[in-house]
């Protein structure tokens, strides 16, 4: 099993897009937003209609456990954590900016009633069974991932508990079948123009043993195939809701391209790995030698892809991954002076100051000789590399609004 390093962020504060403020059951909780999130306009119209929904037919009083599943800026879960000021709510999700602020609002809302984790939907460990399972389904999560997550949450509910979930209305058929097939029961059903609620119940007992799974990933997983980079032939398990799982972009191939022209070396770190592409590619090279693999980036999912294609290698490589919310995140990549290579594969979040803080760690998690390899959209990377000064640039290639730099630590 590879090591999760746990390390907390930076201030999100150069992350605060505009601020609102939710309603709910006569109270009210501020908002922080960002334009790296979901929603980021203002409170959407999928989580007002399902908080109108448990406000008007779930006994609020009743509530001691509450879990959040896809907290995004914590909408959900704050609302009835100011509401139900004596329940313990678990606030989850994948993209660790989220979890960051979700815990910044419950911090402005002064909620101590609240806990958060990077996890993928339901993934325990769960301390106790819960009286309310609440989430935002994502769109884009695929069926297999909805039916899991369906299928997961009956028996971690308590005797008499109750899930509630908001999806887009195209995904409303598939999901009252599916809450059916799964052995639930719905007891309350609601819908706008764009979203459907349903509140769901177990029609019989279920025991915690029916939420294990051989592996976690196995829902996600949607396709297994033979990649090629350069000359670089490897496997690849791919999963839902993830760019790159069938075909190699353009802007992968540009890296992978430029990166794998000579073979690697020593302790490799890899920002946003993606399915696991450059981290297969570049450690099943001819002659590649890595001596320990880091895996950072924000979303979870990217982090346990990735380290469970590199294990099915079948090697001992030490493996680490690193939750973070951002890539300046001091310490986040390692020990100072650590690295032999860093892949940064960049996605910043607008109207944010990112350039120095990631030029600024990278330069000091690189051993001297070290190489980092930076791919993104042309404008990005400009932004990123307008002063190169302790640098020397080895490759600087672009092709259709990509463009993939590769420099030296001097």
């Amino acid at each position: 099993m590879w090591n999760q390093v746990n390390i907390r962020s930076v201030s999100t504060t150069d992350f605060v897009n505009r601020q609102t403020v939710c309603r709910f059951s006569g109270e009210e909780i501020i908002l922080d937003l960002s334009l790296g999130l979901f929603s980021s306009a203002g409170v959407d119209a999928g989580s007002l209609l399902l908080l109108k929904t448990i406000a008007k037919k779930i006994d609020l009083g009743t509530l001691s456990f509450i879990l959040d599943v896809g907290c995004g800026v914590g909408t959900l879960g704050l609302s009835l954590a100011k509401r139900c000021p004596g329940a313990e709510v678990l606030m989850v999700d994948r993209d660790e900016l989220a979890v960051d602020f979700t815990r910044r609002n419950a911090d402005l809302n002064r909620l101590k009633n609240v806990q958060t984790a990077s996890r993928l939907l339901l993934e325990g460990p769960h301390s106790d069974s819960y009286n309310l399972i609440l989430s935002n389904f994502p769109a884009k999560a695929g069926e297999p991932v909805l039916r899991d997550y369906l299928h997961r949450s009956l028996p971690l509910l308590k005797p008499h508990g109750t899930a509630a979930i908001v999806i887009v209305y195209t995904l409303a058929k598939l999901c009252r079948e599916l809450i059916t097939e799964v052995g639930g029961v719905i007891v309350h059903e609601d819908a706008s123009k764009q979203h459907t609620v349903f509140h769901y119940r177990t029609a019989a007992a279920r025991s915690a043993e029916d939420t294990e799974y051989k592996s976690l990933l196995l829902p996600y997983i949607r396709h297994s195939e033979e990649f090629k980079i350069k000359r670089t032939r490897y496997n690849l398990d791919t999963v839902w809701n993830i760019s790159d799982f069938d075909t190699l972009s353009w802007r992968l191939k540009l890296m992978g391209e430029l990166i794998n022209r000579e073979p690697r070396y020593g302790v490799m770190v890899f920002w946003s790995p993606g399915q696991g592409h450059l981290p297969l590619a570049i450690c099943r090279q001819r002659g590649a030698r890595p001596d320990k693999v880091i895996l950072a980036g924000r979303d979870r999912l990217e982090l346990l892809i990735s380290a469970h294609n590199l294990k099915a290698m079948g090697t001992d490589l030490p493996l680490e991954i690193h939750p973070l919310a951002d890539p300046g995140v001091e310490g986040g990549f390692g020990e100072k002076d650590s690295a032999d290579l860093l892949i940064t594969d960049l996605n910043p979040v607008p109207r944010t100051d990112w350039s120095s803080s990631l030029k600024d760690e990278a330069a000091k998690v690189l051993k001297t000789g070290g190489v980092w390899g930076i791919v993104g959209r042309s404008a990005d990377v400009a932004v990123l590399t307008k002063a190169s000064r302790g640098w020397t640039t080895l490759e600087d290639k672009r092709t259709r609004g990509w463009r993939a730099v590769v420099y030296r630590k001097n």
